[in-house]
């Protein structure tokens, strides 16, 4: 647990334009064809990365956060361009100006299938007295982000006094699907909500799927192959709850999981993904990712539990339990992961040492579904790095995208890794 407290300080940063140049390399060596390239603008505060892919246009998204006035936070994005193997101009969602920035709830921009471009964010009310209060918005282009319609508000619902921890896909039906932890919570902790677009680009269609959540940490909305709907979720066992361990008086956060395979009409009932019996008063501000390899469904999360901190992963088929966890790596954190080739690809950063200073890498970890698994650096040398994410360009190409601090700007980075 030494290593989470500081991580959680960082700042999550991407960078995206037409003409990125390559990040300086402290090793003063030339830079091949698996360059990392510098997105955001260089002179401004860039963080919070997201990357969107609805099969036909990837999008990646962060947070250009305001030095001095958190009023003049904006949106930005940029659409990846496959013929050159770069991002296109960068693109601002004006609606969004005065967003609240964070790593694990960052803003995301999706597009649905008739070119729609989606954008959710949140913004603190300034009548709010709440340290970590806010509502979730949504404002919506279509005409390649040109012109925006006016923001709107998540929540109708004024018992609804914040919402947050927000993650987005698109469903089999074309509508964009939403999960997000929301204050109506009659236990401790959130109530996780599920919610699709109507026919006006609404987000009408609310319903509760999980009670009594860890307040902190991101949800994960994922859609597979075949168009079932999997949720993934840090639970909150209080001691009076079904699943807690009977050890002590502090609340359990293990890593839950449900879908729906009729479009959302119905879930499963939340089940645990491992029986990790972490106990922790606190949030870990550390979220699962889940990825489909056309056989198995993998999940990757965190814990610190029984003094065994780090990242762990499993995989389960249909209609059967998770199987036991795998240790992955005693030191990465925040986890995000994909699957092709019948493997998973995740990224995380990794805290290691050299010459009596601390560094965060980017790795890739090839993950095969036994568990079996290897790593590789993706950052530069003796760097610092983090929160970074992923998605698949083609069939032996995939783009990672991170935040790199190591000059007064954090900034946005990214890099297209061709596989063995």
């Amino acid at each position: 647990m030494k290593k989470l407290i500081p991580l959680l300080a960082f700042f999550v940063v991407l960078q995206s334009c037409q003409n990125a140049q390559p990040v300086p390399s402290k090793n003063n060596r030339k830079h091949k064809k698996d360059s990392v390239f510098v997105l955001s603008d260089p002179n401004v505060n860039s963080e919070a990365a997201y990357l969107f892919n609805n099969g036909d246009k990837i999008i990646l998204n962060w947070t250009q956060r305001a030095e001095h006035d958190k009023k003049d936070n904006l949106l930005k994005f940029a659409i990846f361009n496959s013929e050159t193997g770069k991002f296109d101009s960068i693109i601002t969602v004006p609606p969004s100006k005065g967003l609240q920035d964070h790593l694990e709830t960052m803003a995301k921009v999706g597009m649905k299938k008739d070119g729609t471009i989606m954008s959710v964010y949140r913004k603190k009310l300034p009548t709010d007295r709440s340290r970590f209060g806010g509502l979730v918005y949504d404002a919506t282009s279509k005409d390649q982000g040109k012109t925006w319609s006016k923001e709107q508000r998540l929540v109708k619902d004024t018992t609804s006094t914040s919402q947050s921890f927000y993650d987005i896909a698109l469903l089999p039906n074309g509508n964009m699907g939403l999960t997000w932890l929301d204050s109506r919570s009659k236990r401790r902790g959130k109530t996780l909500y599920f919610a699709q677009t109507d026919a006006n680009n609404v987000f009408s269609q609310q319903k509760p799927v999980a009670f009594s959540t860890c307040e902190c940490c991101r949800t994960d909305l994922y859609v597979d192959s075949r168009g079932q709907i999997h949720i993934a979720y840090r639970n909150l066992i209080e001691p009076d709850e079904p699943g807690f361990d009977g050890q002590g008086f502090t609340e359990i956060r293990d890593m839950y999981y449900l879908k729906s395979v009729d479009t959302a009409k119905t879930f499963t009932q939340p089940i645990p993904i491992s029986r990790d019996n972490w106990h922790v008063n606190g949030c870990p501000h550390t979220g699962p990712s889940l990825a489909y390899n056309g056989q198995k469904l993998g999940a990757i999360w965190f814990t610190g539990a029984h003094q065994q901190a780090g990242l762990y992963f499993t995989t389960k088929t249909d209609n059967k339990a998770f199987l036991p966890r795998k240790s992955i790596s005693k030191e990465g954190q925040h986890p995000q992961m994909i699957a092709m080739n019948d493997k998973f690809y995740a990224v995380y950063e990794l805290y290691y040492e050299k010459n009596g200073k601390g560094y965060y890498k980017i790795v890739l970890d090839v993950i095969q579904p036994d568990g079996q698994h290897r790593i590789q650096e993706i950052s530069e040398p003796l760097t610092q790095n983090n929160h970074p994410v992923l998605t698949q360009l083609s069939k032996n190409k995939i783009l990672v995208a991170w935040t790199n601090t190591d000059t007064r700007h954090p900034k946005v980075v990214y890099k297209v890794i061709k596989l063995d």
